[in-house]
């Protein structure tokens, strides 16, 4: 039978395969020509942003370098609490359920014993003799047969009742048991949250120390000035390779429909800088929203996310694209949540609010851009 199945399935192959190599061999010399040199283009246009990649790395100073790994830990970490918030918010749910199910199985547990008691109390007013003294009196056979009933009956449903009553205790135990050791499940997720808390405190603590350092490094204007210009420069190189390598994908609906009506990516202070210059002739283009550190950082539409690394001057930086050309950006957060290629609903988290690429205090900056030209924002926001 196996012999036969793969004599079968290369039957099946072969036309498929013959089909490919004519269509292979008919195709003309203007389309390999043209595929060659698209390829061609396409592998020294990667060189080139490797090679630009490669250099800007390598203009980093040692306390950038530093701010970097740390400021890649930190989200690690904030990654890894907010992971654990989720856990103990669940476990805390499923606590909730065992206590309130413990509380309906007590209450059935009072009414099948007020029930039984009952029960017991009837039987008892049946008569004042016992089953073997009926029958050794025999006074009335009418009237013996007629208790003998009723000794049945209450006979049958004590035990029914019994029966259920252990049942209940049975259930009742198992859930105490459950409760037991989701509290104990809650205390050791409290207690690795603790550290986790712990150790991004001591991190946020550093990274001040840092930022405090390289700002010292970066004090001189004319070094301003310059390191302002790279870091847009570098921003907008980023931004030219995102577009560029969207031309592959799914097209989504983009926010031409949406302006206006937006709502704004984290909740705090907007600071209006878009087109305000800064320095050396460099200008704002987008906003910042002050904010609380750890918060989240929300999806302003459904996008994919095309971008999710560390960005000198902007720490770690996220960028969504929304389809037709719209992008979004949110930069110095504190840890990115999504993958690169993943999609993200509208108001979904995508980010923590944070202090990276040098902040002094916690913070989202946030830019639209209209087929690489950054807009106001403030327009597109309700």
């Amino acid at each position: 039978m196996r012999i036969l199945f793969a004599v079968l399935l290369l039957l099946l192959i072969a036309p498929s395969y013959a089909w490919q190599q004519n269509a292979i061999e008919n195709a003309t010399a203007e389309e390999k020509a043209a595929t060659e040199a698209r390829l061609e283009a396409l592998a020294k246009e990667l060189e080139r942003r490797e090679a630009a990649i490669q250099q800007r790395a390598k203009e980093l100073s040692i306390t950038e370098n530093e701010l970097r790994q740390l400021e890649l830990q930190m989200s690690a970490v904030a990654g890894e609490l907010n992971a654990t918030r989720d856990a103990i918010a669940a476990t805390e749910a499923r606590l909730a359920s065992l206590q309130q199910q413990q509380s309906e199985l007590e209450q059935q547990q009072a009414q099948q014993l007020a029930l039984l008691a009952k029960q017991l109390d009837a039987a008892y007013r049946i008569g004042e003799h016992d089953y073997l003294k009926l029958v050794l009196n025999q006074e009335d056979p009418a009237k013996f047969e007629r208790l003998l009933g009723y000794y049945g009956y209450f006979n049958r449903a004590r035990l029914e009742q019994v029966a259920e009553l252990r049942e209940t205790q049975n259930q009742l135990e198992s859930v105490k048991a459950d409760i037991v050791t989701e509290q104990q499940i809650l205390e050791n997720q409290a207690r690795e949250q603790r550290q986790q808390q712990g150790v991004l405190q001591s991190q946020q603590k550093e990274q001040q120390n840092i930022a405090t350092k390289l700002a010292r490094e970066q004090s001189a204007d004319q070094q301003r000035i310059s390191q302002l210009r790279k870091d847009q420069e570098a921003l907008e190189q980023v931004l030219a390779a995102i577009i560029a390598a969207m031309q592959d994908e799914p097209r989504l609906d983009g926010l031409g429909k949406l302006k206006g009506k937006l709502a704004w990516p984290a909740d705090g202070n907007v600071q209006r800088l878009f087109g305000v210059a800064r320095s050396g002739g460099v200008t704002w283009k987008g906003v910042i929203i002050n904010g609380s550190e750890g918060q989240p950082v929300r999806a302003i539409a459904d996008g994919r996310v095309l971008f999710a690394n560390w960005l000198r001057g902007f720490g770690l930086v996220i960028v969504l694209d929304h389809g037709d050309g719209y992008l979004s950006l949110y930069g110095h957060n504190q840890t990115i949540i999504p993958q690169v290629g993943e999609l993200v609903r509208q108001g979904s988290t995508i980010a923590l609010v944070g202090q990276s690429g040098g902040r002094n205090e916690p913070g989202v900056y946030f830019e639209i851009r209209v087929k690489g030209d950054a807009v106001n924002p403030t327009q597109w926001m309700r």
